[in-house]
C-alpha cells in the first residue's frame, strides 16, 4: 500500500492511495471480523460493535468471495466489486445460518459469528494465495487519486463541495445516532395457555369433581424494560364475576384444588424477551359449568375484572 500527499502555495491538494504489493484490503477484512468477535465478547452493546457488525454481516464475506473469485485486477470493475460484495453476502449469511439449523448449534450468535468469521478466515487465505501468485501488473489493485483545487474552483463549485462534505458528516452522526439510541417497538406482553402436550390442542373440558388436569401457561415480555406482575387463577360464571384473592402463592409443583370465586395468585418479574412458563395442575371442588379464567396484571393494579390480559377455558364439571 502507498499513500502520497502534496500541497503547497496555490497548487491544487493532491492524494494518491494503492493497494497493490500486499493485500491490505484482506487484512482489513480479517482485523474487522477479529475485532466484531472482541467487541461481542468484551462489550456487547457498543455503537462500535453494532457499526462493524452490519458491515460484518452485509458486505465483508461477499467481498472476500469476490476477491477469491476474481483475483485479476481487469476481469470485473469497481463497481460490480462492490455490488458483487452486497449480493454475495446476502447470499451467504442466510446459508450459513441455513446450515447451521441442522447442527446442534443452532441459530445463535455465538456460532453464527463463529462460522461467519471462519468462512472470512478462510475464504480470504485463498483469495490472498490466488492473488499474490498472479504478477504485480495484474493483480487487483485499489487505487485512488483525489485531487483538490479549492483556489481555482468557481463559487458554485465550492458551495456544491462544501454541501456534499457537511451530508457526508450529517450522514455519518445520524447514523451513529440510529445505532446507538434504536427505535423501541411495540410495548406489550403475551399470556397463553396451551394444553397438557404442549400444543394449543387437547384442553381439559369436561371433567368431574376432584380429577386431577392440567394445563400450561406460558407469558413473555416484549415491554423493553423489567416489568413486575400479578398473575390470578380464579373459577368463575356467565353471571358472577366478583372473586377473592384466598391464597397468594400458586402450588405449581403439587395439585391446585379451586373453589369459585376464591382466586389464588403469584407475583413474578420478567426483563425483555424473558418467559414465565408454568406447568398447572388442577382439580375443581363444585360441580356446575364454570369458566377457568388466568388474569394478568401489572403489579399495583387493582385486581378488578380491569385486567391486562386474560385467557380462559370453559369447564364443565360433573358430579
Amino acid at each position: 500500500m502507498s499513500a502520497t500527499q502534496t500541497k503547497g502555495g496555490g497548487r491544487p491538494r493532491r492524494f494518491h492511495l494503492e493497494i497493490r504489493e500486499r493485500p491490505d484490503d484482506l487484512i482489513v477484512c480479517i482485523l474487522l471480523a477479529l475485532t466484531l468477535v472482541a467487541l461481542v465478547l468484551l462489550w456487547p452493546h457498543s455503537v462500535l460493535r453494532q457499526t462493524i457488525g452490519l458491515i460484518f454481516l452485509l458486505f465483508i464475506p461477499g467481498y472476500v468471495a469476490t476477491a477469491a473469485l476474481f483475483p485479476e485486477n481487469d476481469q470485473i470493475d469497481g463497481i460490480e466489486r462492490v455490488a458483487l460484495s452486497f449480493g454475495l453476502s446476502i447470499a451467504i449469511v442466510p446459508l450459513i445460518g441455513l446450515a447451521l439449523n441442522f447442527t446442534p448449534f443452532g441459530i445463535r450468535l455465538d456460532p453464527i459469528m463463529a462460522s461467519i468469521s471462519a468462512f472470512i478466515l478462510a475464504v480470504s487465505g485463498v483469495a490472498w494465495y490466488r492473488r499474490t501468485r498472479l504478477p504485480l501488473d495484474e493483480r487487483f489493485a485499489i487505487v485512488i487519486n483525489f485531487e483538490l483545487d479549492f483556489r481555482g474552483m468557481p463559487l458554485v463549485d465550492k458551495l456544491l463541495t462544501v454541501g456534499i462534505a457537511v451530508m457526508l458528516v450529517a450522514s455519518v452522526v445520524v447514523l451513529a445516532w440510529a445505532i446507538a439510541i434504536p427505535r423501541v417497538g411495540e410495548r406489550f406482553t403475551q399470556l397463553a395457555i396451551l394444553g397438557p402436550g404442549g400444543m394449543a390442542t387437547d384442553y381439559p373440558r369436561n371433567i368431574t369433581v376432584g380429577e386431577e388436569k392440567r394445563v400450561l401457561l406460558s407469558v413473555k415480555s416484549f415491554e423493553h424494560e423489567l416489568k413486575n406482575y400479578t398473575l390470578v387463577i380464579v373459577l368463575t360464571n356467565t353471571t358472577n364475576y366478583n372473586f377473592s384473592v384466598a391464597q397468594w402463592t400458586i402450588n405449581w409443583n403439587g395439585t391446585q384444588a379451586l373453589a369459585p370465586y376464591e382466586g389464588i395468585a403469584q407475583n413474578f418479574s420478567l426483563e425483555h424477551l424473558q418467559y414465565y412458563n408454568q406447568t398447572f395442575n388442577f382439580s375443581v371442588s363444585q360441580t356446575g359449568q364454570w369458566k377457568l379464567q388466568f388474569l394478568l396484571y401489572f403489579q399495583g393494579q387493582e385486581l378488578t375484572q380491569n385486567f391486562y390480559r386474560e385467557v380462559h377455558l370453559w369447564l364443565r364439571v360433573s358430579p
